[in-house]
């Protein structure tokens, strides 16, 4: 079977900005998300090198082009999206989620578990919900409107045969 090693109580995303300066400007979720990943990252401090190059080709590109950035470790995978957001600012959209390991039982099969059908839209929105997110607060942290992230919900609850956020929670922690 396959086994998600991520910590149930951590936090899945967050968002966060930096400045012209290119320092860090963070809430207390998307400094820990930082700092599972890099010691050094906090509020107000310059962002680490692999950060900056990904903030420095963002500003350099047209507005609303994002960039991105995935970061691997022992169980854990971090993604951040990058956007300039104007005036020399740069916002930085974060997730962390659990990376499968194989364990296999005696005589069971290894499955993926990409096969879930979920776009990367559907699966970012999914694991905000999972976090206790609102639909509103899902839109914003996101970017789109509400009705989209209420749809999106419709699709991935179809999708994954789960009838309310309780159930899609209990469903990804199982993974």
């Amino acid at each position: 079977m396959l086994r998600a090693t991520s910590r149930a109580s951590s936090p899945r995303g967050a968002s966060a900005y930096c400045d012209p300066e290119f320092h860090l400007q963070c809430d207390r979720q998307a400094e820990e998300i930082l700092r599972s990943f890099w010691n050094v990252a906090a509020d107000g401090v310059a962002l680490p090198v692999e950060l900056r190059g990904l903030a420095e080709g963002a500003q350099s590109s047209e507005p609303g082009i994002r960039r991105c950035l995935t970061v691997e470790r022992l169980g854990e995978r971090l993604r951040i999206e990058v956007t300039a957001v104007g005036k020399g600012r740069t916002q930085l959209h974060l997730w962390r989620e659990g990376v499968p390991t194989a364990v296999p039982s005696p005589g069971e099969p290894v499955v993926a578990t990409a096969a879930d059908g979920l776009t990367q839209r559907e699966r970012e929105v999914a694991l905000l919900v999972a976090d206790g997110l609102r639909s509103r607060e899902v839109a914003e942290r996101l970017g789109i409107a509400s009705q989209t992230v209420k749809s999106h919900l419709k699709t991935i609850f179809d999708k994954l045969g789960v009838r309310n956020r309780v159930e899609l929670a209990r469903r990804l922690e199982q993974r």
